[in-house]
């Protein structure tokens, strides 16, 4: 008799354990899936041979890092013949000179002219050819901002040929490799953020997330793990009203580097604890 009453408070105790570890005071437990806190798939602007891919899946890459690069060869070629034809100094100076030359000439003539040692149509043509020189030089300043432009297009080109990674995280997947043709209409290679990382519990009651604030700290565990704290770093601005459910995004760290897509526990409060936090 002894023996079954000892057998029951134990059994008794370990339901208890049981659930004071899994839910009290009415928390709820949900579950969800950790996902990246940012993916990037990332596309060249351009159609071109793929001639270097510097990093393998699974690297952890940093913002800026070089990733994936184009053939540039043929590109950089008319880069250099867009460098030289944009430089119109000489040109210029040239152009400076012959205006100087006929502006001088014209102040000769126009003397002459008033000493009625020249004739009206000299005079006349001395003063067309000062507003030649003058065309000519515009002409050429505008033929050099033009080039410029041209060479300013090219580098920008040139640029958009080395791929970069735009955030810190992992080379989760290569999609073209070396020696490929890389196709503007698909990424070349894909990024993710796992630090931080993103818990999304997406069916929660409304009345029970209407108690739940930004910021606010909520027990979190890998299945079978230790309880950790996330933050609430979203609450979904508009409800499903038909199923009355609202859901919410957790943000915790990730130093580690854990794999994403890894199931995820969430202890959530009640909504009588949650009122008075």
């Amino acid at each position: 008799m002894l023996r079954s009453i000892s057998v029951a408070c134990v059994a008794a105790l370990l339901v208890s354990i049981s659930l004071a570890d899994a839910q009290t005071a009415g928390e709820r437990i949900e579950g969800s899936v950790t996902a990246p806190s940012a993916r990037r798939e990332l596309a060249f602007p351009y159609q071109g041979l793929i001639g270097k891919v510097n990093v393998v899946e699974g690297e952890v890459i940093k913002a800026g890092q070089v990733l994936l690069v184009q053939d540039e060869r043929i590109e950089l070629k008319r880069l250099e013949g867009l460098t030289l034809e944009a430089d119109r100094a000489l040109v210029i100076a040239a152009k400076q000179a012959a205006l100087e030359n006929k502006a001088i000439e014209l102040k000769r003539k126009t003397e002459l002219f008033e000493g009625k040692a020249l004739s009206e149509s000299e005079f006349l043509s001395a003063q067309l050819e000062v507003v030649l020189a003058e065309a000519e030089l515009n002409v050429s300043k505008h033929e050099e901002k033009s080039k410029i432009a041209e060479k300013q297009l090219q580098e920008v080109r040139v640029e958009y040929m080395t791929l970069k990674s735009p955030i810190d995280g992992i080379v989760e997947k290569i999609v073209q490799k070396e020696g490929e043709v890389a196709d503007i209409n698909k990424p070349s290679v894909i990024v993710v953020k796992n630090d931080p990382l993103y818990i999304e519990v997406k069916t929660l009651p409304v009345d029970l997330v209407q108690g739940l604030k930004k910021g606010q700290q909520l027990d979190v565990r890998y299945k079978g793990g230790e309880w950790m704290k996330a933050a609430i770093s979203k609450i979904d601005p508009v409800a499903d009203a038909r199923s009355g459910t609202q859901g919410v995004r957790l943000e915790m760290a990730n130093p580690e580097n854990r794999s994403t897509g890894l199931e995820m526990e969430v202890k959530i409060p009640a909504a009588s604890q949650t009122a008075t936090r």
